[in-house]
C-alpha cells in the first residue's frame, strides 16, 4: 500500500535535504510525497477571489527547486510513486485536521532542526504540526539533520552531485 507523506518545505533547494534524509534512512515502502508550505493568504477579498495554487507555486518555486524533485524522483523511483507541492492556508485547527484528512497523510516528517526561508506570507508548517493535537493525527516523524554545514547551502550541486549518485536527469 503506498503512503502519503506530508514533508514541511519552503521551496528552496536547501529544504529538499529533509526529502533525502527521509528517503535515504526509511524503509522500502512506496510513498507520495506532499512538500507543503505555510501560506497565509490574507483578507484581501480581491486577493481571495485572484488565488490560484498553480499561480502561486510557479512564483514560489525556482528552477533549481524543482530540478532538485526530478533528481530525487529520479533517485528514489523504486520507493517515490508521486511528488507534488501543495500549500497549507491557514493555522486554524480545523483546517489543519481536515487537510490531513482529505489529503490523506499517513506520516508527517518533521526536521529536528532546520530553518525554514520564509517570505512575507509564509508561516512555520513545522511548529503548527508539532503544537497541534489532533484525534487520529497520523505519526510525527522526525528525521536527524545533523550539523554538517549545508543549513547555508541552497544550490543544486551543493548536496545533490557531491554525493555521486548515478542517473538519469528526464
Amino acid at each position: 500500500m503506498i503512503q502519503r507523506v506530508l514533508i514541511p518545505t519552503d521551496f528552496t533547494v536547501n529544504s529538499l535535504r529533509i526529502v533525502l534524509e527521509y528517503l535515504e534512512n526509511s524503509g522500502n515502502q512506496q510513498v507520495e510525497l506532499v512538500l507543503t508550505c505555510g501560506y497565509n493568504l490574507g483578507e484581501s477579498i480581491s486577493f481571495l477571489l485572484g488565488f490560484t495554487l498553480d499561480d502561486h507555486l510557479a512564483e514560489m518555486q525556482n528552477g533549481d527547486f524543482l530540478k532538485g524533485c526530478e533528481i530525487i524522483k529520479s533517485r528514489f523511483k523504486d520507493k517515490v510513486v508521486e511528488m507534488y507541492a501543495d500549500f497549507m492556508i491557514s493555522k486554524n485547527r480545523r483546517y489543519v485536521r481536515n487537510y490531513l484528512k482529505g489529503c490523506q497523510i499517513a506520516h508527517i516528517v518533521v526536521p529536528d532542526t532546520f530553518e525554514f526561508q520564509h517570505t512575507k506570507n509564509s508561516f512555520d508548517v513545522v511548529e503548527l504540526l508539532k503544537t497541534t493535537v489532533l484525534p487520529n493525527m497520523p505519526a510525527i516523524t522526525p528525521v536527524c539533520m545533523g550539523e554538517d554545514g549545508l543549513q547555508t547551502q541552497d544550490t543544486l550541486d551543493g548536496f545533490f552531485f557531491r554525493k555521486k549518485w548515478r542517473f538519469t536527469y528526464e
